[in-house]
């Protein structure tokens, strides 16, 4: 929101300057984007939050300038009392409107006016903030939107077919051709207003081009609306459409404030367009309108009363504001505050309808107040040691997920329940897995005692599509058969058609490793086998998970490093060949598989002394004591 800071000063004497003024406004929530100085004014851009459509005219900005500067807002003059007037002539028109879709219909019509160029005064204000001039009616219904923050539209009376105004909802694809000249195909539910022949208002975004004022424009409708939130969004953003109107009706708009508004356009437009009133005021509201949420779901179209509890402000704050204090910031808002008992009474102006609830009115106190005047605290109590009970370390989660990523699985999230013909096609027998008492449906029958289920089927699903499949799966299973015996664990399983047995065992193996689990992953591991699907007990592994790490120096002293081709005995374990060689000597640093062919397998061994040269005569040695153990344990030969 553009706000100059001439167009401010007509309401209210501002002597601060424009930098401290714009801080003053950031501190009690208005947020200061730009200050823009000129050689003759200086224009403010302001953050406007979607609670303060008030906030969306330059009035609304002198109410708050005048809040924090215990000044009063000086409103323009009003010279036309609309609701005493007798026109000496009448034009015929005829309003339909249902007020669940329109709930406030202002307005009235000016005859005899000549349409031409606006002055220098209203052009310049208008160019202030950004728009264009176009004649004298389409700018004074500009202006006094940004004035006072209630849209308004002219239409050509001679133009409305029949003089007929029917506010309507849209059947969805009728043509509407707005002023700007751009033709849109509206949606259902749009918000529209048809005359006796075709569409002429798309109400609360866009008015129509047919019937638009023109400079052959002789009487004018000048219409003031009240319309409904929702639908005004919903129809901007299916069309794609915003305008200045859309974004105060979106917000909220001041519903009290149509006569307002109305009275300020027909004096700026018998001033500077001439003409004559020639219709009574027609204003249709009902007594109890469409808007939801406001004031207690009241008529907002009067003032509505809140109360204070000054206690509960106290409390809810955590400072002793005192209660003179209170009542000074609450006038300041013009919000007419009084004592009674221990609370105090508050009328809101309509167009404050952000302030619904006591809690609304303490928010207020505290913007004004200054939220830098609250004292500095550290929250008190001490950080818990302890772990809770369902305490869950993800941290250990995204390394495990990651490891299987890098290793080129892709990560699954499937159903905790399945039905009975999943548990079928596993072997599973139903009777002994936990079952819904009132599934939803019969393939949601049971909860997973395994991750299996559901990875075969994402992997029947993915196998039209992709050729090499590998998927895995973190979360929790089931087991036990009735209440007493259930229990919830996290396991971790997968499946692939593209890596081998030797390459899954490879990579669980390397995984056990760098959790530090050694000697008792084989209890880890649930199921293996050569369709290479494989599951984990992941609550086991992360207990016995031991991430401290020792860290050595590097050796000083370079290894020495030989290959032995060996003849081994059919079913021997190279494991087990491995762990006999290091068994040897302390300087077997490394035993690695290098090569094997047909009954022959070739060992790739490095020798290291931390604190010297090794020998040829000392790995000779070691080299003895390492065929003789192979050969005496394993019956195994040097090739």
């Amino acid at each position: 929101m553009l706000a100059p800071l001439s167009w401010l000063k007509d309401y209210i004497d501002i002597t601060i300057k424009p930098k401290e003024l714009g801080e003053r406004l950031t501190e009690i929530g208005l947020g200061t984007e730009k200050i823009t100085k000129t050689d003759e004014d200086v224009v403010f851009d302001l953050e406007i939050t979607p609670n303060r459509p008030d906030l969306l005219s330059i009035i609304g900005i002198a109410r708050e300038i005048a809040a924090i500067e215990g000044k009063k807002v000086r409103l323009p003059k009003i010279k036309t009392d609309l609701k005493k007037i007798k026109p000496e002539k009448k034009l015929p028109i005829t309003i339909k409107t249902d007020p669940k879709i329109n709930p406030r219909f202002t307005a009235i019509i000016i005859d005899e006016i000549k349409v031409g160029e606006s002055p220098k005064w209203l052009k310049d204000k208008l160019i202030k903030i950004g728009q264009r001039p176009i004649n004298n009616i389409v700018d004074i219904t500009n202006y006094v939107m940004f004035e006072l923050g209630n849209p308004i539209h002219a239409f050509d009376y001679d133009k409305i077919a029949g003089h007929i105004i029917q506010v309507e909802l849209a059947k969805g694809g009728e043509k509407f051709t707005s002023v700007d000249g751009v033709t849109y195909h509206l949606p259902k539910d749009a918000l529209i207003i048809k005359d006796a022949e075709k569409v002429i208002d798309l109400c609360g975004i866009k008015g129509g081009e047919n019937t638009g004022t023109y400079n052959e424009t002789k009487t004018i409708l000048i219409r003031v609306p009240v319309e409904l939130p929702q639908i005004t969004r919903r129809t901007s953003q299916h069309l794609g459409l915003r305008s200045e109107a859309s974004a105060i009706f979106e917000r909220g708009v001041n519903a009290g404030g149509t006569l307002d508004a109305l009275t300020r356009t027909v004096d700026l437009v018998l001033e500077l367009a001439g003409g004559q009133i020639a219709s009574d005021l027609i204003d249709v509201k009902p007594a109890r309108h469409a808007l939801q949420g406001i004031a207690g779901g009241k008529d907002n179209f009067e003032p509505w009363k809140l109360k204070l509890n000054l206690e509960r402000l106290n409390k809810i704050l955590g400072i002793y504001i005192p209660q003179k204090k209170v009542l000074s910031i609450l006038e300041s808002l013009n919000l007419s505050p009084k004592i009674v008992k221990d609370t105090v009474e508050v009328m809101i102006p309509t167009y404050r309808n952000d302030l619904k609830i006591e809690e609304d009115l303490i928010e207020e106190v505290a913007r004004l107040y200054g939220y830098n005047k609250f004292p500095k605290t550290i929250p008190q109590g001490r950080i818990p040691t302890p772990k809770i009970p369902y305490f869950r370390d993800y941290r250990i989660d995204e390394i495990i997920k990651n490891y299987f990523i890098s290793a080129g699985f892709s990560e699954i999230y499937t159903y905790s329940l399945i039905g009975e013909k999943d548990l079928a096609e596993t072997g599973i027998n139903p009777d002994k897995i936990l079952r819904v008492d009132n599934p939803v449906s019969r393939e949601y029958e049971y909860l997973r005692p395994t991750l299996k289920t559901n990875l075969l089927k994402a992997f029947r699903q993915n196998k039209p599509n992709f050729t090499n499949i590998n998927l895995f799966e973190l979360g929790k299973v089931y087991l036990g058969k009735n209440l007493d015996e259930a229990k919830e664990t996290y396991y971790l399983s997968g499946i692939s058609n593209e890596k081998n047995f030797l390459e899954i065992k490879g990579l669980l193996e390397r995984l056990f490793s760098d959790f530090g689990v050694k000697e008792e992953a084989g209890d880890l591991i649930e199921a293996i086998n050569e369709g290479v699907y494989f599951e984990i007990n992941y609550d086991k592994l992360v207990k016995k998970a031991n991430f401290q790490k020792t860290y050595k120096p590097i050796p000083k002293y370079p290894g020495i490093v030989e290959d032995i081709a060996l003849k081994i005995p059919a079913n021997t374990k190279t494991g087990d060949i491995i762990k006999k060689i290091k068994e040897q000597s302390s300087l077997i640093i490394e035993v690695s598989l290098l090569d094997e062919y047909q009954d022959t397998k070739t060992f790739h061994i490095v020798y290291q002394h931390k604190d010297k040269n090794l020998t040829n005569e000392e790995v000779k040695e070691i080299r003895k004591k390492i065929l003789e153990a192979l050969e005496k344990n394993l019956n195994i030969e040097i090739k």
